[in-house]
Formats: C-alpha cells, structure tokens, sequence
C-alpha cells in the first residue's frame, strides 16, 4: 500500500510539473508574440535626418506622481528618437514639473542631450500644464519678444478652458515653425467650439508657420469642428486614426477607441513624409496595465 501510494504520488508530481511546465511555455510565447507584434506594426521611426522635423505628441495621462521611475524609461525608450515632444495633462503639483525633468534625464540617457519648457498652469476648469522637450542639437528654442521661452495664449484664455502653450523652434536649415500644445475638454463638453477656435492663432500671430498638436478629444471627421481650421490651411497628419485605449478589451480583442489625438499643419509650409502612432500595449500582460502608463498612445509624424 505504501508502495502504490509513492507511485501514486510520483505519477501526480510529474503531471503537475508537466503541467507548469507548459504554463511557462505558454506564457513566454505570448509574451514573445506581443514583443514580435509590437516590433512588426509600430517600430519607432528612425532619427531624423537633414532638414526633417521628426515631431510627436502625447497625452501622459496625469503626468506626475503617478509615474513611477520604471514608466517614465519606458516612455523614453518609446520617444527617444523624435526630436520634438509635446506632453499634454502634467500635473500642476510640484510633481508635474519633477516628472518632465526625469523624463528628460531619461531620455538624454538615450544618448542625445535633451531640453524643456514648462508652461504655466491653464487658467480655466480642468487646470493642467503643458511640456515641450526637444533635442537642442537638432532645434534651438526661440524666445518670444517678451523673453518667454513659451507662452500660454491667453488672448484665447477666456473663451478656452486651457489655452495652448505655444513655443518657437528654428532648425539647422534656419526654417521657423511654432508649435502650439492644445488639450480641449472632454467630449461631453462638446470640443467643437474650443477647436474651431483655435482658427485664431494665424490670426492673432500671423508671421508664425504653424502646428498645433495635441489631445482634441474629437476625430478630424466631426462636424462643426475642424471647418475653420481647414479654411486657414491646415490638414491633420490623421484622418482616421483611433488613438486612445479602451477600459477593457473587446470580444475581438481590439483596444483602441477614440480619435482623440491629431497634428495639424499648415500645408503651404510643411510636407509629411510619414507618420504612425507608438502602440506600448503589447509591452504589457493586460491592457490595465498598459493604460496605467497612459490612456492614449503617443502620435508622431515626419516633416520635410
């Protein structure tokens, strides 16, 4: 009896070490199959070269404390290569401004030195700041007549909840362009208007070569919205790109949801030459996991 009970028990262990076994085996091809898709559909673009403009934008998702030391490299090894980054929804805490100074030591870790700007915080419901980073070997930052290295547009201050934050880079080639950091307010809140009003930055600065960048909670496609934007010259780099994560995943296993995130360029001073959005989900065993990171991917386009 006690002879059959150690075969009995012998049997019983091999069955549950095969069966760890294959758990493990499992495991570490989906792990390695979700590394494979994330290098197969979104590859980080190459440096830029010349005279391009390699720019992104990214919602950071309450950029601040919530972000640990682990997730800010991540965020660097996903833009490490751009020259110019937007970062909209920084804390207005000290924190904020902690967390964009370590993502620029982060990303300088990447090899190129690294600068940034802070604005102040928005005036209006929903206060954030905006943070521009940039590589000062690729773009020098141009300080507006009043001295600021950028400046919150406050002639829209009244009519916007946060204003945009509009900074100044010319590049090797002396070509100037400016770029404007823009969150509107959530969908509920009806962004159309904010956004058809962002028409007057050409307006209010007429010598600037714009693009405006950013969270817009609402896709290019919706009316009422983008008509006098279009009117002034400006294209968005997507017509029809879902940019923001869902809370869970869909039967199909799809993710993506809204879009929400967009550059818009005045197309009689810029080419696109490419352009793509940075997926980090795959980087993650659950999609809670991933958006802890961020409930939006980060957009970029390349600009001859």
């Amino acid at each position: 009896m006690q002879r059959e009970s150690k075969i009995i028990c012998g049997i019983f262990g091999a069955m549950f070490r095969s069966l760890f076994l294959w758990r493990t085996l499992i495991s570490a091809q989906v792990f390695f199959l979700g590394i494979l898709c994330l290098a197969q559909t979104t590859p980080l673009p190459s440096p830029a070269k010349g005279d391009e403009w390699l720019v992104a934008t990214w919602n950071a998702c309450n950029f601040g404390k919530s972000k640990s030391a682990a997730e800010i490299a991540m965020m660097a090894g996903l833009l490490h290569t751009m020259d110019v980054v937007a970062i909209q929804e920084v804390s207005v805490s000290g924190f904020g401004a902690q967390a964009v100074a370590k993502l620029a030591a982060s990303l300088a870790d990447k090899g190129a030195a690294w600068d940034y700007v802070l604005s102040d915080p928005t005036s209006g419901e929903g206060t954030e700041r905006y943070a521009f980073l940039w590589k000062p070997s690729r773009l020098t930052l141009l300080a507006w007549p009043q001295g600021a290295r950028g400046i919150l547009a406050t002639a829209l201050a009244d009519s916007l909840s946060r204003e945009p934050f509009l900074v100044r880079f010319r590049a090797k080639n002396g070509k100037i362009l400016t770029f404007a950091n823009f969150h509107a307010v959530p969908t509920a809140k009806k962004p159309q208007r904010e956004i058809a009003l962002l028409a007057a930055l050409p307006v209010l600065y007429p010598q600037e070569k714009w693009v405006i960048l950013g969270d817009f909670n609402l896709g290019p496609k919706k009316k009422g919205a983008y008509e006098s934007l279009w009117a002034k010259g400006f294209s968005p780099i997507f017509p029809d790109q879902k940019t923001s994560l869902k809370r869970e995943l869909a039967e199909d296993g799809s993710y993506l949801y809204q879009r929400y995130d967009n550059i818009l360029y005045q197309k009689t001073s810029l080419t696109p030459k490419e352009a793509g959005i940075i997926d980090f989900v795959p980087q993650y065993q659950t999609l809670k996991e991933a958006r802890m990171l961020s409930d939006h991917l980060p957009i970029w386009v390349r600009f001859q």
